[in-house]
């Protein structure tokens, strides 16, 4: 071992009457690691929802939408579809009619909501934005047999089937086979002049869809385009191209192409929307809240390494005798330096790890579902913990080994890591009622190894920064005045 890594492991290790240096030395590591936990899996939450809702929007959206600036409806849309298939990056494109309408119930008297009515072909939806995966139940909206069936038993006439966002359908207590009633359009009344009368058909319930996305699951119903073309009145017309890319990074590029092919004249003011302009605002607030907390994180560390510079400042005036001794007998300033510096880091270097393994296990935790030992096997262990420890601390002062602390760290490690096992488990958003707000039922975990690697590179360099004034200090301290009382 060299003569300064030998010295500074003596001094990290130091012996009873320096006891208290060791104690701070240990509430250095601790707090450089729970800094360290604490960025990485914040900034593991963080990602873990953006590429969540990433991964639910791109399943759930066309990558490009193409329609008219007023979403006013167009004709001769197969050949519009035709020539946006034929440029390169698109994968399909699937016709679509998106409206607005009012619901109400059999029975009831007045509107329950408002709702976003997407008339679609199931078959070629599913090539765009995969519909079928997330319907439980029928997507033939057409089925004759349910039709009949739900007319028969309802007494009315049914226009076809209708699938209810998941959440909109629990609101609104509807079930498979219910009757569901829109608002397609108000006519003015010839009999009352300025009054006007709303044109309703009715729809039978057919299926549910769940993509785990609010805004879907509690504002969307689906229904045939055919459909939608006859209560709409808008026979053979659409008003979106719904396009699927094979790069979705490459929306906003092939966008402007989009337009180009799809054969709107300048009247038409034909637009692109893709699923980046959409979701900015969303995502440059996740992008935000990753740089606060990096920033906060790193303050965090930054304290940790200010308890660092005051511990070596500490043991520079504990161990101002040893540096006169040291330096009488040879040692250069940098030697003296040395030590400090590498006690430091290696303060810094134990903390930064720790706090990496503790960060990486509790996502593990957060992100594994399996079923765990009860919570109170956890608290008893808390208390077996404190209890072997009093009677570890009561025999240390009658007979203190290296093996015995060693032991005792062992057991410390791995109780702890198995209260931990037990106690953290996968947030469900569902249950905490959030689901709605972070559009997902369960909080997603995922972890950049990139940033891993950046932040335990920060946090060592902060450490290593805040060794270098007490190590000049010591380095600087003359063999005379270290030991004129001497």
């Amino acid at each position: 071992m060299k003569f300064e890594w030998f010295v500074a492991s003596r001094y990290l290790l130091s012996q009873r009457k320096q006891s208290f240096i060791s104690i701070i030395s240990v509430i250095s590591i601790v707090g450089v690691s729970l800094g360290v936990a604490t960025v990485i899996l914040v900034i593991a939450v963080l990602d873990g929802v953006e590429h969540g809702l990433r991964d639910r929007f791109l399943a759930n959206e066309a990558h490009v939408a193409v329609s008219k600036i007023d979403r006013g409806f167009f004709n001769n849309y197969e050949d519009r579809i035709e020539a946006i298939k034929k440029v390169d990056g698109v994968v399909a494109a699937s016709p679509v009619v998106y409206t607005q309408s009012a619901i109400f119930q059999k029975g009831s008297q007045s509107i329950q909501d408002v709702i976003y009515i997407k008339g679609i072909d199931p078959e070629v939806e599913d090539t765009v934005t995969g519909f079928s995966k997330f319907v439980e139940g029928s997507v033939d909206f057409q089925d004759q047999k349910i039709i009949d069936r739900a007319s028969f038993i309802n007494d009315e006439s049914v226009t076809g089937g209708i699938v209810l966002g998941a959440r909109l359908a629990k609101n609104l207590t509807l079930h498979q086979g219910d009757i569901l009633r829109l608002v397609v359009k108000l006519e003015e009344d010839n009999h009352s002049p300025g009054a006007f009368l709303p044109r309703i058909r009715n729809f039978v319930v057919i299926g549910f869809y769940e993509s785990e996305l609010a805004v879907y699951d509690s504002r969307m119903a689906f229904i045939h385009v055919d459909t939608a073309q006859k209560i709409y009145q808008q026979e053979g017309n659409i008003n979106v191209i719904l396009v699927r890319l094979e790069d979705p990074e490459l929306a906003p590029t092939i966008g402007d192409e989009l337009i180009e092919v799809s054969s709107f004249n300048t009247i038409d003011m034909p637009i692109t929307t893709t699923w980046l302009d959409t979701h900015a605002p969303l995502f440059a607030a996740l992008e935000l809240e990753k740089i606060a907390t990096v920033i906060i994180e790193a303050l965090i560390i930054l304290v940790a390494a200010f308890n660092i510079a005051s511990t070596l400042i500490m043991t520079v005036m504990e161990k101002t005798r040893d540096v006169g001794t040291l330096r009488t007998l040879g040692a250069s300033r940098g030697n003296i330096m040395l030590i400090f510096m590498i006690q430091g880091c290696v303060i810094g270097m134990l903390g930064t790890l720790l706090g990496t393994a503790l960060g990486l296990g509790v996502c593990k935790l957060l992100s594994t579902n399996v079923i765990r030992p009860s919570p109170l096997i956890a608290y008893a262990l808390v208390v077996l913990l404190i209890i072997f420890q009093i009677c570890v601390t009561l025999k240390f002062i009658l007979s203190k080994t290296k093996l015995r602390n060693i032991v005792m760290l062992l057991f410390w490690i791995l109780g702890i890591a198995f209260i931990l096992y037990c106690l953290v488990q996968p947030i469900s958003l569902k249950e905490l009622g959030l689901s709605e707000i972070y559009q997902m039922n369960q909080l997603p975990i995922k972890i950049n190894w990139f940033f891993v690697g950046f932040i335990n590179l920060l946090s060592f360099s902060i450490c290593w920064l805040a060794t270098i004034y007490p190590a000049f200090q010591a380095s600087n301290m003359r063999p005379i005045e270290a030991l004129q009382y001497e």
